[in-house]
């Protein structure tokens, strides 16, 4: 868990929470936004009933330069950082067919790391969506030093819940669990020796995959993560949720 005071998270939760869909600007650097372009020159084998509607507010080339949020925020100036309670790091990893586990960690990129909320809409209004990414490639945010792979070391003894959504409503749940993350809204929801890592979503034909990693695998039990997701997501559909220790996959090498 982390260990900043109540005071400083329940104020980061705000926050994040009321500045959504402010500072959309478009002053991130080149080289995060070419990490995932390759991936919007391509087209994505059409799925049947394949009908994605990213979110309305969801806007890469609408520039916010007015000096007060509108998104609820109470009038704060856009000059002033709002720091997160933690660093996390988005990566992105396209797919390649029966890629060994040093091959993957290979395919791997870092995208971009993000401090405050500012930092955090620069890259996530710049990047590519999960409901542009290629066939089982993915897209992963993860507390800074933790990447999504399950010998990392602070992951090994973790593991993760799993579950599906129909892609068109992939684009909202991806901004919903990521406002939970940086708002630091899941460590109600998990034991007081446990912790979440990170979540991922991954590109399949009629539902998109979604893990959200957590430090503790035995401490699964104890955590209220599904009833939180179901709560905040609804009304749309979980499907098929579960949850797997990372050393219980076959693949997993240590």
């Amino acid at each position: 868990m982390s260990s900043s005071n109540t005071t400083s998270n329940a104020s980061t939760r705000v926050n994040s929470r009321n500045l959504v869909g402010s500072w959309r600007n478009n002053n991130i650097s080149n080289s995060v936004v070419k990490t995932l372009e390759v991936e919007q020159q391509q087209q994505q084998p059409s799925p049947p009933n394949n009908n994605i509607q990213p979110p309305q507010d969801y806007n890469s080339n609408n520039n916010n330069n007015s000096s007060s949020s509108s998104g609820g925020g109470g009038g704060v100036k856009i000059g002033k950082p709002y720091p997160l309670t933690n660093k996390w790091t988005f990566y992105h990893d396209k797919y390649v067919p029966n890629a060994t586990p040093e091959e993957y960690e290979d395919n791997l990129k870092s995208v971009a790391t993000v401090t405050t909320v500012q930092n955090f809409w620069e890259v996530y209004n710049n990047i590519t969506g999960p409901e542009q990414l290629l066939l089982r490639s993915s897209l992963h945010f993860m507390k800074n030093g933790i990447r999504p792979v399950w010998e990392d070391p602070r992951n090994e003894n973790g593991g993760a819940w799993f579950f599906k959504v129909n892609k068109t409503n992939t684009a909202v749940v991806w901004r919903e669990l990521l406002m939970l993350l940086i708002g630091e809204q899941f460590e109600e929801c998990v034991a007081k020796d446990d912790d979440i890592f990170g979540i991922s979503v991954s590109s399949r034909y009629n539902s998109d995959i979604f893990t959200i990693w957590n430090k503790s695998s035995s401490a699964n039990e104890k955590a209220k993560v599904i009833e939180k997701l179901k709560e905040t997501l609804n009304p749309i559909e979980l499907q098929n949720p579960y949850y797997k220790a990372h050393k219980e996959h076959a693949a997993f090498k240590k």
